[in-house]
Order: structure tokens, then sequence, then C-alpha cells
């Protein structure tokens, strides 16, 4: 798993639009990384796609929010989901589980995770899914500034209901 620390950063509009290479394709809503394959619906202005260090797939929204996905099928173990989401809150301070609920995602459990947490002295605000199927483990990430944080919440929690899990990369 990827550290989310990139995401955040990129959230406070540090990094936002970084120029990295690209990890994979994606077109007609198919991520076909170096990894993984999964589908999901792309998000529509004002979110715009941005490439970020560490992401398959990423979107800038307003006031500094960031929607991202990515999927590793290698190099994981076999983890909880529990163990795999506190995996991505590595690198914050004061952080805080603000709520944990289990869903079905793709045909398989998944853990959504609330979290509030600092980077740098920057507070944000987090909802993270993480799934694993089929070797491998995705997770779709959403973090905003606090005050901004419910107005993109509905563009991500979009994205991660059309999420569809398509495998390793053969």
């Amino acid at each position: 798993m990827r550290c989310l620390s990139a995401r955040l950063l990129a959230a406070s509009t540090v990094l936002l639009l970084c120029a990295c290479g690209a990890r994979g394709t994606f077109r007609d809503g198919a991520f076909h990384g170096q990894e993984a394959v999964y589908r999901v619906s792309p998000l529509e202005a004002p979110w715009a796609r941005v490439s970020l260090s560490g992401n398959d797939l990423a979107w800038a929204g307003p006031a500094g929010a960031v929607v991202a996905v990515n999927g590793l099928c290698t190099g994981h173990g076999d983890p909880s989901l529990k163990v795999l989401t506190d995996h991505l809150l590595m690198g914050f301070d004061a952080r805080e589980i603000l709520g944990r609920e289990e869903l079905m995602l793709a045909g398989r459990a998944a853990l959504r995770t609330r979290a509030a947490a600092r980077l740098d002295g920057i507070p944000m605000e987090m909802e993270l899914t993480v799934l694993k199927k089929d070797g491998c483990v995705y997770d779709l990430s959403y973090s905003a500034p606090p005050s901004s944080f419910e107005t993109g919440l509905g563009a991500y929690r979009a994205v991660v209901e059309s999420f569809e899990a398509m495998g390793a990369r053969r």
C-alpha cells in the first residue's frame, strides 16, 4: 500500500499538480496499471484529473479536495483490512478514527474508515475504503480540509460505488 502522505499534501495544494510519470492507462473508465486492472467512473468538472506520485488515479476538486484510487497485487501479504487502512495513515500526526464500517464492494467485504489527522500541522479529514479481491489490494481515498470535507464526499462515494475490480494485470 502506498503512503497517503502524498495525497494529503496534494490536498493542501502544496503538490497538487506535480508532473509525475504515468503508472498506467485510463480509458473508457478502465484503468490498466502495472499490477492491477479495475474500472471506476471518472469525476467530472469541477474535478480535474491530476498526476500525483504514488497514485494510479487522482482527481483534484474544490477547496483542496483529492480523490485517489490505487491497486496493488504483489508484496502486500495478507493483512486485515484494518491493518491495510491503518498503514495508509502512517506518517500523520494527531490521528483520530472518527468511524469505521464494513460494506460490500465489488462483491467483497470492504472497510470504510473516516479519520482526522494532521500532516505537517495541516488538519485534514479523510475517508478511506480498502478491499482485497483476487490477490490484489485496492484503496480508494478522499481527503479535504475539515471545513470543506462534506462538499466532495458525495463525488468520492460515487467513485467508490462505481468501482469494479478486474484483478491482476496479466
